[in-house]
């Protein structure tokens, strides 16, 4: 299995790639999808880091330590890859890839709002005034599901 660092790297490597410049938020969020499209997808996590409710969004708090140095500024990838502990398989890199062309067009505060809405796992686990609330993967995947039956007309296909 991998870790947050995994996939933070790869999506600053594919930014790098288009030009694009990633703030801290706009990588959390961006690593917090693409671990409830894949647990939609395969039923498994693709990183085994904690992800929190915080009072501003979903949180992995790994990820959060090392990137929020940089404030609203680009993450340092070389930063990033000293935590990095595995390379991704060709299927991770494509679904990676296949996600970045879909969010990552976006900011941070936009894919925060996507991260927020009323049956999101973040808005069911935060609790006004607690921290450090963990949100299972069982939620995310639920969360997630949804997503993947509605983009694939109910039957797991593409349409």
């Amino acid at each position: 299995m991998y870790s947050c660092f995994d996939i933070a790297k790869e999506f600053l490597k594919l930014a790098k790639e288009e030009g694009s410049v990633v703030d801290p938020m706009k990588l959390l969020k961006l690593t917090y999808i693409a671990q409830g499209y894949y647990l939609a997808f395969w039923n498994k996590p693709l990183y085994n880091n904690r992800i929190e409710a915080w009072k501003y969004g979903p949180v992995i708090p790994d990820l959060y330590r090392v990137t929020k140095r940089f404030g609203y500024g680009q993450v340092d990838s070389d930063l990033v890859d000293l935590y990095a502990e595995n390379e991704l398989g060709k299927d991770e890199q494509g679904f990676l890839k296949a996600l970045w062309g879909h969010y990552g067009s976006l900011s941070g505060l936009e894919l925060s709002s996507l991260t927020h809405q009323n049956d999101s796992p973040w808005k069911l686990a935060y609790k006004e005034g607690e921290r450090a609330t963990l949100i299972d993967n069982e939620a995310i995947k639920k969360y997630y599901d949804g997503f993947v039956k509605k983009k694939s007309g109910g039957n797991g296909q593409e349409k």
